[in-house]
């Protein structure tokens, strides 16, 4: 590394050289590992992190917990946690579109048993609200023919009930 590469602060803590380079994007590890430590902890989801909080972090790292806030708060950290954030997210992206399919499945399945909420899940996903050009929101079918589907279904349920019900013919069912 060329020595205008990085600038040097004159309060870093012992044993501990504070250095930011100046093209630092937060895609490479951190070279201090207590900073790159710091980093990954914040990052990672409550679940997935190593220690069990910020006390146990600066407990292993060998410095009070304030100081482990502080340095959070230091820029090449800060790109780091976003870098490693965004790499995750997009991470349980893909794992969300590879298992999309069963997920709807799952919810229409559910929906079919009387679980409302899987019920509401499909209505948003099915009908879409969209707005015309004069701000007046309607609700469309997400797939094209829907509503011949819909009309298609009620006829059908129509005709199997004049056929159950033969004194019915002619008449509206809901009569």
């Amino acid at each position: 590394m060329k020595p205008n590469d990085h600038n040097t602060d004159d309060d870093a803590p012992e044993g501990h050289e504070v250095v930011r380079r100046k093209d630092y994007d937060g895609t490479e590890p951190i070279e201090d590992p207590a900073y790159e430590a710091i980093a990954k902890f914040f990052a990672a989801p409550r679940q997935f992190r190593q220690f069990e909080s910020v006390t146990a972090l600066a407990v292993h790292l060998g410095i009070s917990r304030m100081t482990a806030y502080r340095r959070a708060q230091n820029d090449d950290v800060v790109l780091r946690i976003r870098w490693l954030l965004r790499k995750s997210m997009q991470g349980a992206d893909l794992i969300a579109c590879q298992e999309w399919p069963g997920i709807v499945r799952a919810q229409v399945t559910a929906a079919l048993a009387g679980d409302l909420r899987a019920a509401m899940f499909c209505q948003n996903r099915a009908w879409r609200q969209s707005s015309d050009c004069f701000g007046v929101e309607t609700i469309e079918p997400a797939i094209a023919g829907t509503d011949a589907i819909t009309l298609w279904e009620e006829t059908t349920n129509e005709q199997s009930e004049a056929e159950e019900n033969p004194g019915t013919e002619g008449k509206n069912p809901s009569e």
